[in-house]
């Protein structure tokens, strides 16, 4: 673990005893003097025993978090993520402080100001952790603390890379040039400057002071790589080994390994059997709620739609679906009536005038989404999945990009794993239909959340919609 990492993990530590302290002091004033709840016996017992208890607490909170794997570093890691950690990890010191409480006979301790202390905690050790990513990010879009990296090669794969590293400061790189021996030294790749030939990689790691090196030249022999691989570790830099993307969503290959023996497979989508039932079951009870509590605002945008400009409210348009089933979905009109009249089918760019005044307040906020609810309950599509596209564009884009159609194994969905990645809009397709396949081989019920989640977030924040 370098230095910086170690100060993160202490910075860590130092914001959860901090957090654990403050809880005990909000949890005890909360519940004897200000919890609706009653107080068995006439006065409040007294607080230098919470207080006295504080050591052990924090020592088993710690302990804990230790144990539940808190505290490991883990590069790009997701607030949200992080978060249900901490959540778990808060539960389980709960239930060892209850179990400690009961063995202890000096003093009898309220059972619910250890859970008023849990909650407490939870959200004081989330909001720490937040400020501490901001303070983090501010610095790494400053070059300060991020690793300073160089690509060797110009595949597909190295192509994405750079632009999530880019898009994505918190991952903690800064991506200083590309070696190819395909490209003039000058050119761009993934809007990064080329530097040189693969063979320039000695000078170049000491002229850019790079501490990390990318190898994603998926086409070299055994021996360029290992020539690599060796001077990597004789400069004493960090590598590691980027696999060409399509060729892994080609071959649909996994692997497992059972008492170390490799075993090799075929990734099938996990959205079958049962998974179908409980997701269809979640869509519905989340989509009527939602329906339900969001109606105030579905009445104000279709007032404020057939006001500010003619034409319909709602806008209606073909999508293919599950098992290539088209179907019609509905959204809240953004754009002028017949805006692709002249144009034919195309996609909406960042300066596109055919956006009316309210529809371009709904595409930044995805609020033109919002009646595809009722394709939702109409079982047209999920919450969750892959963006539905039009039959123009499936047809031209099940030519071109590999495993393209296996996006239509499950209901496509409002929102997407793309999608809160910020590969929306008029970004590669190629780049989106990796995100989907990935989804649609690891679903689960907890992933569909998450997703959920991070599209409240990534609404204010994506930088992709138009």
């Amino acid at each position: 673990m370098g230095n910086r990492q170690r100060w993160l993990t202490a910075i860590r530590l130092g914001i959860d005893v901090a957090a654990v302290v403050a809880a005990v002091l909000i949890a005890y004033n909360y519940r004897f003097h200000l919890d609706r709840i009653p107080i068995p016996g006439t006065e409040p017992p007294a607080f230098g025993p919470y207080l006295g208890a504080v050591p052990a607490l924090v020592a088993i909170v710690l302990a804990t978090f230790t144990f539940s794997g808190v505290y490991r570093i883990r590069r790009g890691r997701p607030f949200l993520d992080e978060v249900f950690a901490i959540i778990g990890a808060a539960v389980l010191s709960g239930l060892v402080a209850a179990a400690v409480m009961s063995l202890y006979r000096g003093f009898l301790y309220s059972r619910l100001v250890l859970i008023y202390t849990i909650l407490a905690g939870v959200v004081l050790m989330a909001a720490g952790r937040l400020l501490l990513r901001q303070v983090v990010l501010a610095q790494q879009r400053r070059g300060i603390g991020a690793e300073r990296v160089l690509v060797v090669g110009t595949g597909t794969g190295s192509e994405l890379l750079i632009h999530r590293m880019t898009m994505f400061p918190q991952f903690g790189y800064r991506v200083c040039g590309v070696l190819d021996d395909r490209l003039e030294p000058g050119a761009r790749f993934a809007g990064t400057a080329v530097l040189g030939r693969v063979a320039e990689l000695p000078r170049q790691v000491a002229a850019q002071q790079i501490d990390q090196v990318f190898l994603a030249l998926p086409g070299a022999s055994h021996e360029e790589l290992l020539r690599l691989i060796k001077a990597c570790d004789e400069l004493r830099v960090d590598f590691r080994m980027l696999p060409d993307l399509f060729e892994i969503i080609t071959t649909r290959v996994s692997a497992d390994v059972v008492d170390g023996i490799p075993l090799l497979g075929v990734r099938r989508s996990q959205v079958t059997g049962l998974a179908v039932l409980v997701k269809r079951g979640f869509d519905l009870v989340v989509s009527l709620t939602l329906l339900v509590l969001l109606s105030p605002l579905l009445v104000a945008l279709s007032i404020a739609i057939r006001l500010s400009s003619p034409g319909p409210v709602l806008y209606r348009q073909n999508r293919v679906g599950m098992n290539n089933l088209v179907f019609t979905v509905y959204k809240f009109r953004s754009m002028v009536s017949d805006a692709e009249a002249e144009t034919g089918p195309v996609f909406a760019s960042a300066d596109d005038a055919r956006r009316t005044a309210v529809g371009r307040f709904m595409r930044r906020y995805s609020l033109d989404e919002l009646p595809q609810l009722v394709n939702i309950i109409r079982g047209d599509m999920s919450l969750v999945g892959p963006r539905p596209e039009r039959p123009y564009f499936v047809e031209r884009f099940g030519a071109e990009i590999p495993r393209y159609l296996e996006r239509h194994q499950v209901r496509p969905g409002v929102s997407g794993w793309a999608q809160v990645n910020d590969l929306r809009g008029d970004t590669s397709i190629a780049d989106r239909t990796i995100y989907d396949i990935y989804y649609i081989e690891n679903w689960s019920l907890a992933f569909d959340i998450k997703i959920l989640l991070l599209t409240f977030g990534r609404t204010l924040f994506h930088k992709h919609a138009y």
